[in-house]
């Protein structure tokens, strides 16, 4: 994994080590949950229908993802 210089002091989200200022950290992407959208209708208001209502709104889960600092021991191994 890729990694690069800290300008500031992080903690490691895999081991819980603290990663120094100016040591090398990389960032891992993690999963916090699903978000909800949903598409448009045939009836929707803008293809010249009734806009549907939330029961028959078709809706996708979209997962949610952040970046977390890990310490460049656990990014290499």
């Amino acid at each position: 994994m890729k990694t690069k210089t800290t300008r500031q002091d992080r903690t490691c989200y895999t081991c819980e080590a603290e990663i120094q200022k100016g040591s090398q950290y990389a960032n891992k992407s993690i999963l916090i949950g699903y978000t909800a959208t949903w598409g448009h209708g045939k009836d929707c208001k803008c293809c010249g229908g009734v806009c549907p209502t939330i029961e028959e709104r078709p809706s996708v889960w979209e997962p949610y993802r952040t970046a977390m600092p890990i310490c460049a021991t656990c990014a290499n191994s």
